[in-house]
């Protein structure tokens, strides 16, 4: 019995005491300033405070297959947008998300991917009417290599001039791969 007098009697003084009240108006001014901020938190951003919401994965540089799988298993859903010319990335491979990775959406979301189609096809290039020597040199520098070289008779043209190229000019080929051309001359004579 005497304990709980003195335990009673030591917080009676603590309360009464001016450093006791202070202690008490601090306790309650943070309390109040703690529930405030919490309250007005979820009011601002509801869901702030517990969110379902997390961030995209980095689907760049995968695989199709590998991209969608990382893209479900995040919990978001996959839409496949095309593909795009990339000199760097092989054909099949990932080249642009959106949303980008790291970006921070609700559950459920569609991300779109879209592949590579590999390196964009080299244009042939105009060389009709170019010496051989110039043609294949506008050729080798536009990506592309000289295939067969084709001698026919120019018709009263100057021989060693290109007067066609296969495939015509324009078109797609790709990068390496060679060009024939045929060139005037005399008849029958061939390189």
């Amino acid at each position: 019995m005497r304990a709980r007098r003195h335990t009673e009697s030591v917080f009676a003084s603590f309360r009464s005491a001016p450093w006791g009240r202070f202690a008490r108006d601090i306790g309650l001014v943070t309390l109040t300033f703690v529930v405030g901020y919490l309250v007005s938190s979820y009011w601002i951003t509801p869901g702030s405070l517990v969110a379902d919401d997390h961030a995209i994965p980095r689907a760049l540089d995968l695989s199709i297959a590998d991209a969608k799988a990382a893209v479900a298993g995040a919990g978001f859903r996959s839409r496949i947008e095309g593909e795009r010319p990339n000199p760097s990335v092989p054909r099949g491979a990932i080249v642009w998300q959106d949303p980008p990775p790291g970006t921070v959406v609700p559950p459920n979301a569609v991300v779109q991917l879209v592949s590579s189609a590999g390196p964009a096809p080299i244009t042939v290039p105009d060389v009709i009417g170019f010496a051989l020597a110039t043609a294949e040199k506008v050729i080798e520098a536009a990506g592309t290599r000289v295939g067969r070289v084709d001698t026919v008779h120019g018709g009263g043209s100057e021989a060693g001039i290109v007067i066609a190229t296969r495939p015509a000019p324009g078109n797609g080929r790709p990068k390496g791969a060679p060009v024939d051309l045929v060139v005037s001359g005399p008849a029958g004579a061939a390189r």
